[in-house]
This record gives C-alpha cells, structure tokens and sequence, in this order.
C-alpha cells in the first residue's frame, strides 16, 4: 500500500515505465526518484534509468526532447533552459543539442566559461 500515490493513478503493470505517470509522481506530485521507487516498492535505479530514458529526469538529455523543442518547436538553448522541469544552464543545452548533431557546434568545444575570466575589466570609479 502506498501513501503518497492513490492507487488509482498507479498502473498496474511496470509503472516505473510508464512516462506519464512517472511525470505526474515527479513533476506535480514533486516526489523524489527515491521515494517513488519507495512507493513502487522497487530499486531507486530502475526508477532513476527510466525517468531518465523517458525523458522525466534531466530532460536535457533526452534526445527527442530536444529534437521537439528546437528543431520542431525553433526555441532556442536559453528558452529550452528557462523551461520548467530542465533546471540547467542554457550551455548546458548547447552541449546536448551538439551532441545529437542538432546544431553545428562541437560538444567538446562548448564550455561554461571560466570564473577568474568573469568581471576581468575592472569597473570605472564614479566620482
């Protein structure tokens, strides 16, 4: 029996593979990985590989996400980051997009910049 999912919303058969429930009990529910596997009374990695592969964790991996989002949908890496549920960095989603041959940036080439190179002018004294 479990508390925090009413047996109703939780397919009977495998629901860690199942994508819409896995982002109903993550996303609106706000479940973690961990307790949802809890719940399911199942591993947290099984849950985790599939939130993952389906998309519903760390969606900026997922590849037909991705594909929807800036081929289809033409957003760009900073409006896919800015969406909620990513919680990444716009860069971030540059990496991905170039990993999947989406743009025609190298992956290796995208970096976050370095923080001893941020602010290097120093600032005009106002008098």
């Amino acid at each position: 029996m479990t508390f925090r999912l009413p047996p109703e919303r939780v397919p009977e058969d495998q629901p860690w593979r199942d994508r819409d429930f896995l982002r109903w009990a993550y996303h609106e529910r706000g479940l973690s990985p961990r307790t949802i596997a809890y719940e399911l009374g199942t591993e947290v990695s099984r849950v985790t590989v599939h939130m993952e592969r389906l998309g519903v964790l760390r969606p900026w991996r997922h590849e037909p996400t991705l594909r929807r989002l800036y081929v289809e949908q033409g957003l760009s890496a900073d409006e896919i980051a800015a969406r909620d549920g990513f919680d990444c960095s716009p860069t971030t989603v540059r990496k991905y997009l170039a990993e999947y041959g989406l743009t025609d940036e190298n992956a290796d080439e995208i970096t976050y910049g370095r923080l001893d190179e941020l602010g290097s002018e120093s600032p005009v004294p106002t008098a």
